[in-house]
């Protein structure tokens, strides 16, 4: 009877604690989420009223980035000492904020994460709707054709387009194990009549596909290759000690004949990197086969490495 009674008064220590510990991590995961939000809502309030890509969002848009680089490190924290966040510990609202904060890094990230994600979808511990969105994005950075068909392109003149989609006759029947609607209703909200094609013929025109242009084919292209831009960048010695990695995306226009304007950073590094990025994409030069001022994006690597 002792024994039974020393085992009851563990178990009932054992839950007390876990859900203390519980109520601390949803308060820590709260706090992320706020932070997740914070700079972002009030870019897409600034985009509205002053256009995307203005000073006021890029702005906010900076700050969110050094806001989404701190919340990626206590997520691992917090991944390495509990395993996944999810519905079991935190309850269903709090269990999306890991996600949404690996959502909002690089793919490098999102790479890395993704079968710890899938996992807890398949645990019940995550909500599976939200993991086609990030499958899809990194397969069609990689050139590969997407699964759900989530992921679209707005070309300028042509309008918005959907990536290719692997065995696309079957797409529906994938949303539905993901808890995703029909592609038709998902795309009517941009314009978009679609119909699912069958094993055999597709109905739909090829213009509704997005098709990427080859690098080698682009009309747009670094004099000398990415090399001769990106061997003039300086490491700044802040980030270096500071172990600082990853990519600066500067937003430019190339012009006509081949120069840059319009410079803004639209994910930074900090660090001296943001500076430096600026600087040598200033004074990089193009080869503009259109001839014409062209909006551009450029990811900056720091450290840079000559393959």
């Amino acid at each position: 009877m002792k024994i039974l009674k020393l085992t009851i008064l563990f178990l009932l220590l054992t839950s007390s604690l876990f859900a203390q510990t519980n109520k601390k991590l949803a308060a820590e995961l709260a706090a992320i989420y706020k932070d997740d939000q914070q700079y972002r809502v009030a870019a897409i309030a600034a985009a509205k009223k002053y256009g995307r890509g203005s000073k006021e969002d890029n702005e906010l848009m900076k700050k969110q980035d050094i806001a989404d680089r701190a919340n990626l490190a206590k997520i691992e924290t917090i991944i390495s000492e509990y395993g996944y966040p999810g519905k079991t510990l935190v309850g269903a609202e709090l269990s999306k904020v890991a996600f949404m904060v690996i959502q909002h890094n690089d793919t490098d990230a999102q790479e890395k994460y993704l079968p710890i994600l899938t996992a807890a979808a398949d645990k019940g511990e995550l909500n599976p709707s939200l993991l086609p969105l990030m499958v899809d994005r990194l397969l069609t950075g990689k050139g590969q054709p997407q699964v759900y068909g989530t992921q679209l392109h707005e070309t300028p003149g042509v309008g918005i387009q959907i990536f290719p989609i692997g065995d696309e006759a079957f797409v529906d029947v994938r949303r539905k194990k993901m808890g995703l609607p029909p592609l038709h209703q998902y795309l009517k909200q941009w314009g978009i009549n679609y119909k699912v094609p069958s094993s055999t013929d597709n109905p739909n025109p090829k213009s509704l596909y997005y098709v990427a242009v080859p690098k080698d084919e682009s009309p747009i292209m670094p004099v000398g290759g990415n090399d001769a831009i990106f061997s003039k960048l300086v490491y700044p010695e802040q980030a270096k000690a500071a172990n600082i990695t990853g990519f600066v995306t500067v937003e430019l226009t190339v012009t006509g004949s081949g120069g840059t304007k319009n410079l803004s950073v639209v994910k930074g590094l900090g660090y001296g990197c943001d500076e430096e990025a600026l600087r040598v994409m200033k004074e990089a030069k193009f080869t503009n086969k259109a001839g014409e001022d062209a909006d551009i994006r450029i990811k900056v690597p720091f450290p840079y490495v000559k393959k």
